[in-house]
């Protein structure tokens, strides 16, 4: 998302729906028809709404897809989309107007800048800290601790904890999984970064992931030797880190592979069929030709028959190349023990290939 979004999302603040001549009682109303809370005092017009009165709010729209998009969902389908949820949550912290001198955004808030990946995170509070105040408000978590200079960066406007300090963070304040996934994610945009390749993950993903490799150890790793609190965790955490996870879910799938003492299972590999590319593997264990499919088919139900035939073309040809596939649905990769139920049940020579996990 680029910096657009300061334009973008018809936000508008108190101050500016009265500018236009609305009183305190009409923007009360309007919030029945036409404008969503963001936080308090600023609002996401969500309609042009026809009613004479708010003619001074149809006016100050535009960002008309915006309006379509909020428009074709009902209330419901919105507060059961956890994406919906994260982007109101994101506005939020952009647009607070009422931070202080020294607060810098951490935890939750810092990913959502970031859009890191999150998972059934709290949502309701801004999350910040600073090097003096503590403070809890029904709109703000303030916490007293310092942010290194070093992991500091403004990202729309807003001073923040960049995404690898974010993804730290994580660790404690979500949980070790979680922490990994954002960290996934933050080193492949590093990498991105780095080379100015979008398509690295897919064209050559052993290159991606030794430059990858090579970040952690140059910038992640003094990132987490400067944690006041739970470095060992985070240097232990950074041991799992990859840049070729591409979902949330693939970074779970990792994370339960680890902690089940397999360590040996390697991410996004090309596999070749008649001189031609057959298809990327999430996750494959040469020595036991053992493929994981994360998600399973179920991810391209809405994609038709025909994306579907071709899952079923490349799944039948990986069986007679003599591959084992495992396909995992998202809530089994949430669950660890149910995770290695299933694999263990279905491949059980890999247990001879366990060893001690990451984290004890």
């Amino acid at each position: 998302m680029s910096e657009e979004i300061l334009r973008r999302y018809n936000v508008v603040s108190y101050g500016d729906l009265r500018s236009e001549g609305l009183s305190t009682a009409e923007i009360s109303r309007a919030k029945r028809c036409c404008l969503m809370n963001v936080c308090r005092g600023i609002y996401s017009i969500v309609a042009e709404c026809p009613l004479p009165r708010h003619s001074r709010i149809r006016r100050l729209v535009d960002d008309h897809e915006w309006v379509e998009y909020v428009g074709s969902t009902s209330a419901e389908e919105r507060l059961r989309d956890p994406r919906f949820q994260q982007h109101l949550a994101r506005l939020a912290v952009i647009h607070y107007p009422r931070y202080r001198s020294g607060d810098v955004a951490f935890g939750v808030s810092a990913a959502l800048l970031s859009e890191l990946p999150l998972f059934d995170a709290e949502l309701r509070r801004i999350t910040v800290a600073h090097p003096r105040a503590s403070t809890m408000t029904s709109e703000v978590r303030r916490l007293r601790r310092v942010t290194p200079d070093e992991d500091q960066t403004v990202i729309h406007g807003v001073r923040t904890a960049g995404p690898v300090r974010a993804g730290l963070e994580l660790i404690s304040w979500q949980g070790p999984p979680a922490g990994l996934a954002a960290l996934d994610l933050a080193l492949r945009m590093a990498v991105i970064a780095t080379t100015g390749d979008t398509r690295l993950g897919s064209s050559n993903p052993r290159r991606m992931l030794t430059i990858g490799r090579e970040i952690v150890g140059s910038e992640f790793v003094p990132a987490a030797l400067r944690l006041k609190r739970g470095r060992q965790m985070a240097l232990r955490i950074l041991d799992m880190v990859s840049p070729l996870s591409e979902s949330y879910a693939e970074s779970r799938c990792s994370f339960n592979l680890h902690q089940s003492g397999l360590h040996d299972f390697v991410q996004q590999w090309n596999v070749v069929h008649d001189g031609a590319l057959l298809t990327r593997l999430d996750f494959l264990h040469r020595e036991t030709m053992t493929a994981l499919a994360v998600d399973g088919v179920g991810k391209y139900a809405d994609a038709g028959p025909n994306r579907m035939k071709r899952e079923s073309y490349q799944h039948n040809t990986l069986l007679s190349m003599g591959f084992r596939v495992v396909h995992f649905t998202f809530p089994e990769v949430m669950n660890r023990k149910a995770f290695e139920l299933k694999l263990f049940e279905q491949v059980p020579e890999l247990l001879a290939f366990r060893r001690a996990p990451l984290l004890k």
